[in-house]
């Protein structure tokens, strides 16, 4: 209510007395009611909808407050430098200064954050004093730094150098932003407008100038901050200290659309995207860069979040991320990584009518693998129970368990049996004749179920090509059960190869529980196509 206070006392009062004097009595209702409606509508819906463009917070007025994790290091109040005790206390996950509850209003008028925009190319060293990493050396005498207690020894918050206090005075001035400088946009490059008549002010981001650097390839960091049992907001707080804040995005606050504003900025210039999440928030991801039509399209990194993280497990991301985000591992990954490309899959689904009304076709687009039958449900009842205000636990080991347990109620419920007389299954066209099965999944990445290779043909004797992720081609094969579903991912058994083709058809009779790229809903009877679209890129880890 206080917003619509805002807009009518902003807004229409002052326009209704206007448009009074001058129209006729009569008129000037009809138009200061449409007026008042119009101006409703348009806040209103920009108010639910949001709007696509780089929100970017001013951290010149207050730090990013992050609350300290207790850990083996000590921590010291950068005002009154007093011992953070059992770790009560706060700190700034952009710069690393450190406060207690009493010093957080001095520490922000006192100690300036990071500058994340400004106009001088000219850019000196950020020192924070006290509380180094672990293991910090002095990079002018190469010695331990922080070896005596207290707020002592500087650290760069933009290049991460430590130095010693007695080393201070001979360190260069101006900042070069060290070894991942490359990914960095500089402070001078990024251009900021200040929205001026809106509710909520903050600044936007209106254009990033190319600093000159040589092989600078920035580097844009997606996440939801409450993904992966608050996962994400780790590793958001740990790539403000190494990044620019501005290039560090949280789902959680702004859509895909938003993060990738940055591409249409920066264009001809292809940037680098990290995503940490699992497979649905990559798709998600994705999609949304195909929808924007972006040219060229970013490079697609992976922090696995995920349960399946299939994906991640293919480029060589790895399966899961542990605990403690190794920023300085990643970004050398990324830097070594060499671009690549992964097919993208159209799948229309054409529903049929309904009380004689027709249903809008939808679009969707997948990239690992497209499934219908036991795997889907159970994917569907975990996302249920997970989206239930009951569900309490967010653990990896916990998931994992419940994909176990509805994978057991399957065995014995089999909701999915005789699947091949609820559909019609056509590769290129062709009929395809089914046997007695409770699954049909279409691959397009060679891992599905958390690490599975459904399409392991290369030792046997079948007429089938091998698997590729950016051939163009569909692998489809069949499953038998929730039991069969335990054997292949336990290596003891193999899938019903059903054939391989450029376009999938498939005709739903009754309602089936299916899934995209581990999103599960349940599906009424309709036609599925699913189609070639075209590459998107990617990059892929070598991992030693």
């Amino acid at each position: 209510m206080a917003i619509f206070s805002k807009i009518l006392n902003r807004y229409i009062y002052p326009r209704m007395f206007i448009i009074g004097d001058m129209l006729p009595p009569v008129g000037a209702l009809t138009i200061i009611g449409t007026v008042v409606l119009c101006f409703l509508s348009f806040y209103l819906f920009k108010w639910i909808g949001g709007d696509n463009n780089v929100r970017i917070r001013d951290y010149i007025k207050n730090h990013s407050w992050a609350p300290i994790k207790v850990s083996s290091r000590s921590w010291y109040c950068s005002i009154c430098e007093s011992l953070l005790l059992n770790g009560i206390g706060v700190y700034c996950d952009c710069c690393g200064v450190c406060a207690d509850s009493e010093c957080i209003k001095k520490a922000n008028m006192k100690l300036q954050c990071k500058i994340v925009s400004s106009n001088n190319e000219t850019h000196l060293h950020h020192w924070i004093k006290g509380n180094l990493p672990l293991g910090a050396m002095c990079s002018i005498c190469n010695e331990d730094c922080s070896m005596e207690p207290g707020l002592v020894d500087y650290q760069c918050c933009w290049c991460q150098r430590t130095v010693h206090s007695s080393c201070l005075n001979q360190v260069e001035q101006e900042c070069d932003f060290g070894r991942f400088k490359n990914h960095i946009v500089p402070p001078w490059s990024v251009q900021v407008a200040r929205r001026k008549g809106a509710i909520q002010k903050h600044l936007l981001l209106r254009g990033v100038r190319d600093p000159g650097w040589k092989n600078w390839k920035p580097l844009i960091v997606i996440a939801n901050k409450k993904s992966g049992n608050n996962d994400g907001g780790l590793v958001l707080s740990e790539f403000r200290k190494y990044l620019n804040p501005v290039q560090v995005i949280d789902l959680n606050d702004r859509k895909p659309a938003a993060a990738l504003q940055w591409c249409v900025t920066m264009a001809p210039k292809q940037l680098r995207i990290l995503v940490a999440g699992g497979d649905g928030t990559i798709n998600w991801v994705l999609t949304t860069s195909y929808k924007l039509d972006l040219d060229p399209q970013p490079l697609l990194s992976i922090i696995p979040l995920g349960t399946g993280n299939d994906l991640s497990r293919v480029l060589g991301w790895g399966q899961e991320n542990s605990s403690e985000v190794d920023v300085d591992k990643i970004l050398d990954c990324i830097q070594k990584a060499t671009p690549s490309h992964l097919d993208r899959w159209k799948v229309e689904i054409i529903s049929h009518r309904h009380l004689g009304l027709r249903i809008p076709t939808d679009t969707l687009y997948m990239y690992n693998y497209f499934s219908v039958g036991v795997d889907a449900q159970v994917c569907l009842n975990f996302h249920k129970t997970r989206d239930s205000p009951y569900y309490l636990f967010g653990s990896r080991i916990f998931n994992k368990l419940l994909y176990l347990c509805f994978g057991t109620q399957q065995v014995v419920t089999a909701d999915c049996k005789n699947l091949e007389q609820r559909l019609d299954l056509f590769v290129d066209g062709r009929l395809v004749e089914l046997p007695e099965l409770e699954s049909i999944v279409v691959v397009n990445i060679p891992s599905w179920g958390a690490g599975v290779n459904l399409w392991n043909v290369s030792n046997l004797s079948s007429p089938y090509r091998p698997q590729s992720y950016h051939d163009g081609i569909l692998e489809v094969v069949g499953i038998f059960s929730s039991f069969h579903v335990a054997q292949l991912q336990m290596g003891l058994s193999s899938p019903v190869y059903l054939g391989q083709g450029k376009k999938i058809e498939m005709k739903l009779k009754k309602k089936v529980p299916v899934q995209i790229d581990g999103e599960p809903w349940e599906q009424a009877p309709s036609l599925i196509k699913i189609v070639y679209a075209n590459q998107c890129p990617v990059l892929i880890n070598h991992p030693d």
